[in-house]
């Protein structure tokens, strides 16, 4: 198996989209959520908890996070549909067990963190690509924006593609779930500091990131997924690949500059906190 590429970005920024429309690619397999890997590099180079407590710790998460696969719970909405669905992962609850045990048991033989994470990654994306008859993961996990400095470091060759979508629409779609940002002001910290710690991996590693606007993505699909397609140094297939795409799929462009409908003083708060970051992307104001 190549090495993996990763698609991360705020919460609804549409990563599931440019995952699922990727996916098409007959060498390109989408792994996602896997959400698990971000609290596993969490918990061991940012906790950095006692071996014990961290078995603890990393037994029950692996036990909660597999439970229901090879389907996992999911927020999304009815108009929100994706050819692969709302998460697509291959590998099963027992293989992901087994590595689990693995992956401790070299820990506590002194294995290097970052090898040890590697490996029982490894071992889950080279069975979901077996599964999948394709040669490279792309795998999608918005919160890979906090941990792109682990994966790189287990993965020096890999790409990144970032996901953005205007910040003030992804504001308006966070205000409305049960697990986002209460205020616009609140999205706009929210939003800023999660593309920020993206771009600033992307300024410090410029041949391996690509920022893909969730907006052109929409409107200009076949010159983003060719876009897409070069900088992964694949074979372009971005015409059949869309064509596929369209026969189930219908891209909903009317969901962009929902924002406008904000009160004068919410949009004021954003550009206080993150306007900076729009200007950055090519968001009018």
């Amino acid at each position: 198996m190549d090495h993996p590429v990763f698609i991360a970005g705020a919460g609804r920024s549409g990563t599931t989209l440019a995952v699922d429309m990727i996916g098409l690619h007959e060498e390109l397999s989408p792994l996602y959520e896997t959400e698990f890997v971000t609290r596993l590099a969490m918990m061991i180079f940012g906790q950095k908890l006692p071996f014990e407590e961290l078995r603890v710790h990393v037994r029950k998460l692996m036990d909660q996070w597999t439970v229901s696969l090879p389907h996992r719970p999911h927020n999304k909405r009815e108009h929100e549909r994706y050819h692969h669905g709302p998460h697509h992962v291959l590998f099963t609850r027992e293989l992901a067990l087994r590595r689990t045990d693995r992956f401790l048991a070299e820990l506590a033989s002194g294995v290097a963190p970052i090898r040890a994470l590697a490996a029982l990654c490894d071992a889950l994306f080279a069975d979901h690509a077996r599964r999948d008859s394709k040669r490279i993961v792309v795998n999608k996990t918005p919160s890979y924006v906090h941990i792109l400095p682990v994966l790189d470091a287990m993965y020096p060759a890999s790409k990144v593609v970032h996901c953005v979508r205007d910040g003030r629409d992804v504001a308006c779609s966070v205000l409305s779930r049960p697990w986002g940002p209460r205020t616009v002001g609140e999205a706009a910290q929210w939003w800023a500091q999660k593309a920020g710690e993206a771009v600033a991996w992307g300024r410090a590693h410029p041949d391996r990131y690509l920022e893909v606007r969730y907006e052109d993505l929409l409107r200009a699909p076949q010159d983003e997924l060719a876009r897409v397609l070069e900088f992964l140094g694949v074979e372009a297939q971005a015409t059949d690949m869309l064509a596929r795409y369209g026969r189930e799929i219908r891209l909903d462009t009317g969901r962009s500059g929902r924002w406008k409908t904000l009160p004068g003083q919410d949009l004021a708060a954003f550009h206080a906190r993150a306007g900076g970051l729009l200007e950055h992307f090519g968001y009018a104001a």
